[in-house]
């Protein structure tokens, strides 16, 4: 009934999220990410599901990634599926159970793509909602909880269709006080994508994961990114007296805008440069037509000792909503599924990871 097919051409690919109307996607489902990946050494299988009609319904792109142990096939944000198909699927009904149908459908089909390229595994960081039926569907297929997650999960979003006025009125006053006293210290705000901006950014990121304590993005993999996503990024920067106290990274694509990265020395907390540059953002992904501003993961609760409370706290000061995804789930295809395991929940352990729980 339903057939995998490849797609080669990135129009059909990006017209089709263009089309559609998603409650969530991000740049991680565009043509650009997978030709981030081939360049960066990753083999890409981009898979459109078509019905007996012939139209595509399924955008499904698998990455397969190889490690020194082993080789797995990977979905990031994905599959998509078309609203006009699946009808009641974003709104968490029994419409979700069209997904998991067709996904049954072609699962011997994905399993054998696995084994043709030597892959342990198939891990699907799904755009679902984080519900129980969700994951009850997924262990029905055979699914399993993946031990580490590789993407945002619990996410951030911030609805931008509304005024500058009414956006920055929902923050709080105390945390609009420094966007506020930034301006009126006239923090200079520089919005380019400069070889000195990208330098900038490289540098403080390394510098500032050493110091907060998280796994920084290589230089050569931040270089790709300007290099596939150039005419989707924009590199903010606030500086001071001359000297960049905050400066980040964001990447659109098509209505959505993902807050990506981002890295600061503040010098004069007083009027944290940090509000003001964040600000700007938001006021950029508007003027761009952007409807959502993404801010990437957060932690799933309050708890202070989650390993990204920090900046938690620091994301939803700017309102918005949090939006769970369901954690990462893998379907086991080889016995060397266990070395897998075993290593990356070792280092979900190290680094105090834990995920919400399906509502």
């Amino acid at each position: 009934m339903y057939k995998l097919q490849k797609i080669t051409d990135k129009k059909t690919w990006n017209n089709f999220i263009f089309e559609n109307e998603f409650d969530f996607y991000s740049f991680l489902a565009s043509w650009e990410w997978w030709d981030f990946q081939e360049k960066s050494g990753n083999k890409m299988l981009r898979f459109g599901i078509y019905d007996e009609k012939e139209n595509l319904v399924w955008l499904l792109p698998l990455i397969v990634k190889k490690a020194k142990r082993w080789t797995y096939l990977f979905a990031a944000h994905t599959p998509l599926i078309a609203k006009n198909f699946f009808p009641s699927l974003e709104r968490g009904s029994k419409g979700d159970s069209n997904f998991f149908g067709v996904l049954e459908s072609i699962k011997e089909e994905l399993i054998k793509i696995a084994k043709e390229n030597k892959a342990s595994f198939i891990r699907f960081n799904s755009p679902v909602k984080n519900t129980k039926e969700n994951k009850a569907n997924f262990k029905k297929l055979g699914f399993i909880d993946a031990p580490m997650h590789e993407h945002a999960e619990d996410t951030h979003l911030l609805d931008l269709n509304k005024t500058e006025e009414e956006l920055l009125a929902q923050i709080k006053k105390k945390d609009r006080y420094y966007i506020n006293r930034a301006i009126k210290e006239w923090v200079e705000i520089v919005k380019w994508n400069t070889e000195e901006q990208k330098e900038i950014l490289k540098k403080m990121h390394l510098e500032h994961s050493k110091k907060v304590g998280y796994h920084p993005f290589s230089k050569k993999f931040i270089d790709y990114l300007y290099e596939i996503f150039w005419d989707n990024i924009t590199t903010i920067s606030a500086r001071y007296e001359g000297k960049v106290e905050s400066i980040l990274m964001t990447i659109r694509f098509w209505k959505t805008c993902v807050y990506y990265i981002a890295a600061s020395d503040i010098k004069h907390p007083k009027f944290s440069p940090n509000y003001l540059c964040q600000w700007e953002a938001i006021k950029q992904a508007k003027a761009d037509w952007c409807e959502v501003y993404n801010f990437w993961g957060v932690s799933p609760d309050d708890n202070p000792n989650h390993p990204i409370a920090w900046v938690t706290k620091f994301k939803r000061k700017f309102w918005g909503y949090d939006y769970s995804l369901l954690h990462a789930q893998d379907l086991v295809i080889s016995p060397k599924y266990i070395i897998n395991f075993i290593i990356e929940t070792i280092r979900r352990k190290k680094r105090w990871y834990y995920y919400k729980k399906p509502e």
